[in-house]
């Protein structure tokens, strides 16, 4: 005799293969390794700046300790966050990805949490926590903050006008997949984003106002050589910028070039020596090159320069 499906029970089977199908795919995409890529891809990807910071390779390298100083110069608002939640990114963040959008901040954070405690200091500061989304009131009428568990080692994050501005961030793969920099520590930027730099200090002006007619434009920050890992004495930032055309790169070098002659011109005049612990002798070291329709230029950043960044000494 041969069997012979009732609709009830054709209808019982779709829906098990249906869900079988969604809870292998959840399970496939949570299981995957949480990489550079994978937490840029959890945010936001149209006209935002995209920011990526490798938070391990910068304790281990010792770079870490160098820009954060010292723990007694620490807020006290932050020191209390530390006892209450368990969390100290100096410790317990191994990635941070961000999206800067419109006023708006959203994080991918990658490393290790106390959950329950989170939970609790969102109450503790006059938020909620419904279905693992916690939010909770910023610094500012106009600010909210929100987070929850991607998984079990990652943390979306959220400071935004909206009270759930979470809901912009999870797991997704871009239709144009992010092209990542090899540095440990880079910001990509869209180019309309630097059509007004009068907010940067004044000496990166005639640097930044040409890459406003790029396309895309990428800042990254890693060891100065081939050597593997980074050495804290020998670091240098690299720029590339994507370009319309190849004739429109060319006049984009040039450009860059130019400035960087100037501003040696000028330091001459002054009968002054480029100082490599400030902006200037940082900006005079410029070398720039063209490829196609990419332009690539490169600062070395020596340790002094990097240690008054962290003081805040650098205008």
């Amino acid at each position: 005799m041969r069997f012979r499906f009732q609709p009830w029970q054709l209808a019982v089977l779709v829906v098990v293969l249906c869900a079988g199908a969604l809870a292998l795919a959840h399970w496939w995409r949570v299981s995957r390794p949480f990489d550079a890529v994978r937490l840029i891809e959890c945010l936001p990807p149209d006209q935002a700046t995209h920011v990526y910071v490798d938070v391990e390779l910068l304790r281990r390298s010792g770079i870490l300790d160098l820009l954060a100083g010292s723990k007694a110069a620490e807020e006290p608002e932050y020191l209390r966050f530390v006892e209450q939640t368990g969390f100290d990114y100096r410790t317990d963040l191994d990635a941070i990805a961000a999206a800067f959008m419109h006023g708006n901040v959203y994080l991918a954070l990658r490393g290790r949490f106390e959950w329950k405690r989170l939970s609790e200091y969102a109450r503790a500061q006059g938020g909620q926590c419904l279905n693992s989304i916690c939010s909770m009131p910023g610094s500012r009428p106009d600010r909210n903050i929100s987070y929850y568990p991607l998984r079990s080692d990652t943390l979306a994050l959220a400071v935004s006008a909206q009270p759930r501005g979470t809901d912009m961030i999870g797991f997704s793969e871009w239709k144009h997949p992010p092209v990542l920099p090899p540095e440990p520590v880079w910001i990509s930027v869209p180019s309309f984003a630097l059509a007004n730099v009068n907010d940067l200090p004044s000496g990166t002006h005639a640097f930044l106002r040409p890459l406003a007619q790029a396309q895309q434009v990428t800042f990254a920050i890693g060891p100065a050589g081939a050597t593997p890992g980074i050495d804290r004495q020998r670091l240098r930032m690299r720029l590339e910028v994507a370009c319309a055309t190849p004739e429109a790169a060319a006049q984009l070098a040039s450009r860059l070039t130019a400035a960087t002659d100037l501003l040696k011109k000028m330091i001459e005049r002054e009968h002054m020596t480029p100082n490599p612990r400030d902006l200037s002798g940082v900006l005079v070291a410029g070398k720039f090159q063209q490829q196609n329709a990419l332009v690539t230029g490169t600062w070395p950043l020596e340790r002094g320069f990097v240690e008054a960044l962290a003081a805040g000494q650098v205008q």
